[in-house]
């Protein structure tokens, strides 16, 4: 019963940066209540001076190919240490490109220990973006400085510098298409989708859903991992204003900090139908999809996703999702049948899932997006990244019940409660022209 060994592991959904903003904080700092105990922490109430670039108002801004921004009045720039934890939360008093910091710093320093500053937004996610550069200043700004504490002893403390540079931790991209778009999705080895308050990064796709009047003209925030910045292949799945699908690769080096300008060329997925050959790429009312055999064909992507690599929306059994379209939840004889198709184990673009091989060349990717185990905390699940496990519609009137799962050593039915929430890959039996 699958309930046995499971791992609990955090599912963040995704974090965006900031880009082209540097901030010089100039140091004027008095102290009070000090405990000159050893184990005691010190308390510093810190006065900060604080420049970001020449716009008036906390926002991003384009001229050229620089993206510049400026505070807003109670922005916050969050002091750590380099175990995560939180030493002291700094304000923005005013608004503009010139403000005054004011906080407290508490804790017991070393010498040469040293501190992350550290400004973002609060919900550190770059999943769900909406292709403005006014979305990503709302919802997906980050940056972070450093100091090095030279004499800890001192009041107020010592720093190696009176003043701290926040640097973008980010690129923001943007992208011009030939159509409208009105979903996307980006996936790549190393691409950032969600930062913890400690600054643990979370691996996995970036999607956005942009709101009407669609635009060709998309903005995106997007944080590398790698280390050395290197060229990368990035997966793109668009949809623009018309149900159009679009499915390409490009190779590209973004580093963190700096800001790009791409121009992209599309081509849509044809419309699939019966007599289609095995392994055909292409669109079925309204969903990417691929031939599996003569008469069905299997959705590219989750319920719930924009893109293949996307995890999309997890169902318990006593609630799957009511698909449209002629989509339907697949019996428990198709995922079966699933676990005969060779796949191999793998993160193509940094997601870590099973690739099936309906024929030489021609694949479908299932993420190993793990599973809610119905304790109605949507933050947590179990075995993200190792397992996956999928819904089929038979009910064998057991609890628990058959269901499709995988990881790195095979495929096989395995069994998951009913109030387990899992992830559903649809599938559709191919009509004729």
């Amino acid at each position: 019963m699958m309930k046995a060994g499971r791992n609990k592991v955090m599912k963040v959904k995704t974090i965006k940066s900031l880009c082209g903003m540097l901030a010089m904080l100039a140091f004027t700092a008095c102290s009070s209540n000090i405990d000159e105990s050893t184990d005691a922490p010190r308390f510093y109430n810190v006065t900060l001076t604080a420049s970001m670039g020449d716009a008036e108002t906390r926002a991003l801004s384009e001229s050229g190919n620089v993206i510049t921004a400026t505070f807003a009045e109670n922005d916050e720039v969050k002091v750590v240490k380099a175990d995560g934890s939180l030493v002291g939360t700094l304000r923005a008093k005013t608004a503009g490109a010139n403000t005054t910091l004011t906080g407290t710093i508490s804790g017991t320093f070393n010498v040469n220990e040293v501190l992350t500053f550290r400004y973002r937004r609060a919900t550190a996610n770059y999943d769900g973006q909406v292709g403005t550069l006014d979305g990503i200043a709302a919802n997906q700004d980050y940056a972070e400085g450093t100091l090095t504490v030279t004499d800890p002893n001192t009041n107020p403390l010592t720093f190696e510098s009176s003043s701290v540079t926040l640097s973008a931790m980010q690129s923001i991209t943007k992208f011009t298409f030939p159509v409208k778009v009105k979903t996307f999705g980006i996936a790549a080895v190393g691409l950032v989708q969600n930062i913890a308050a400690n600054g643990a990064p979370t691996i996995g796709a970036v999607t956005g859903t942009l709101a009407p009047p669609y635009n060709s003209v998309v903005y995106v925030a997007l944080r590398n991992n790698i280390k050395p910045e290197q060229k990368l292949a990035y997966s793109f799945t668009i949809q623009d204003e018309n149900g159009n699908w679009y499915i390409f690769t490009k190779q590209a080096k973004l580093t963190n900090g700096k800001n790009y300008a791409l121009n992209i060329a599309l081509t849509p997925l044809p419309a699939l139908h019966s007599g289609d050959a095995v392994g055909s790429i292409g669109v079925v009312d309204w969903l990417p999809a691929i031939v599996l055999n003569s008469t069905t064909a299997v959705a590219l992507m989750n319920v719930g996703a924009l893109c293949p690599e996307h995890y999309g929306t997890y169902h318990p059994f006593t609630n799957l999702p009511s698909l449209s379209n002629d989509w339907y939840v697949p019996t428990q004889t198709e995922l079966e049948a699933l676990a005969d198709i060779s796949s191999s184990w793998g993160a193509p673009y940094g997601v870590n899932g099973r690739t099936f091989t309906v024929i030489e060349g021609k694949t479908f990717f299932l993420p190993a997006a793990g599973l809610d185990d119905g304790d109605d905390d949507p933050s947590d699940y179990w075995n993200v990244s190792t397992f996956g496990y999928y819904w089929g519609s038979t009910d064998s009137g057991t609890n628990p019940l058959p269901c499709f799962s995988f990881s790195s050593a095979n495929c096989a039915m395995n069994s998951a409660y009913k109030t387990d929430a899992l992830t559903v890959r649809p599938f559709h039996t191919l009509s004729a022209q």
